[in-house]
């Protein structure tokens, strides 16, 4: 009798999750990317199938035809009429003269102190934005805006800071307004939330970043497709983290917002037997 295959239980999380995600936003590439592979790991081919046509035709709209390209291998293995209609307009679509790729702008290495304690020291002035940011949209009070911004301040006379996070610190106080502050971060980012507990990869993926960005900042690649990687972050507001986080990752990312207290307990673990430097006497960062 032949064996049943088993599939990882993550995976098929994974995919519910994605499929959601579809239902919302049928038209993102990563989503659909995600799908595609997913589904064949799985053998579940006339899913697979379907994701690949509409991910071929949300490419060939976004006029990304060196991408879309790459899809005709795999709809050539299907002879249903959608599959072969998507390799035919993937082959007739002209592809445009590319202009020359601009260099990678590199992350500014700070000239002074070690790297983990200079990052405390940025992370605890973006964070202090985004409470500024939120307070002004309304989305948390004055009062409770202030607040955060002091126990940020705070953190610069902690040994070993672990973790630099606004939407940390409000989860703390109260989970529904965490809540809040997810579900309009996500809105206005365009970063959707993330169950990073059923990507059970994020350690071998994290090595390639720094700790002083995975450790400090809240920052997690959960999964990687093709040449993008899917990140996982606590500040999708922060445009400077994300250009950072792509530098040293050294490829394209497309950013989560994850849920605090999910992602303290995965760093828990993560830098269980690790250590920070200790903080160098450096002035607090101002309320600016």
């Amino acid at each position: 009798m032949a064996e049943t295959q088993q599939f990882d239980p993550k995976l098929e999380e994974g995919i519910a999750y994605f499929e959601k995600m579809l239902q919302l936003t049928p038209d993102d590439r990563v989503t659909l990317q995600f799908l595609c592979v997913a589904y064949g790991q799985i053998g579940q081919l006339d899913k697979q199938r379907r994701a690949l046509v509409s991910y071929a035709g949300v490419l060939l709209k976004e006029k990304d035809f060196e991408a879309a390209e790459k899809l005709i291998e795999q709809l050539e293995n299907y002879t249903e009429p959608d599959a072969r209609a998507a390799v035919l307009r993937i082959r007739a679509a002209q592809r445009p003269k590319q202009a020359a790729e601009p260099p990678k702008e590199d992350a500014a290495t700070p000239a002074t102190g070690n790297k983990t304690t200079t990052a405390v020291y940025i992370a605890i002035k973006a964070e202090k934005k985004l409470a500024r940011h939120l307070a002004e949209s309304k989305v948390i009070d004055e009062a409770t805006a202030d607040a955060i911004q002091d126990r940020l301040t705070a953190l610069a006379d902690v040994p070993g800071c672990f973790l630099v996070s606004t939407l940390s610190e409000i989860e703390k106080e109260n989970t529904a307004t965490a809540e809040a502050v997810s579900a309009f971060l996500a809105d206005e980012t365009g970063a959707p939330p993330i169950p990073l507990e059923a990507f059970p990869a994020v350690e071998e993926l994290s090595l390639n970043l720094p700790d002083s960005i995975v450790r400090v900042r809240g920052v997690l690649p959960f999964a990687k497709l093709g040449d993008t990687l899917l990140v996982a972050t606590l500040n999708p507001f922060d445009d400077a983290l994300k250009k950072q986080v792509e530098s040293a990752a050294g490829a394209p990312c497309r950013f989560y917002i994850a849920n605090p207290r999910t992602m303290e307990t995965t760093l828990d673990r993560l830098f269980s037997e690790a250590t920070l430097d200790e903080p160098a006497n450096v002035p607090a960062p101002g309320g600016d």
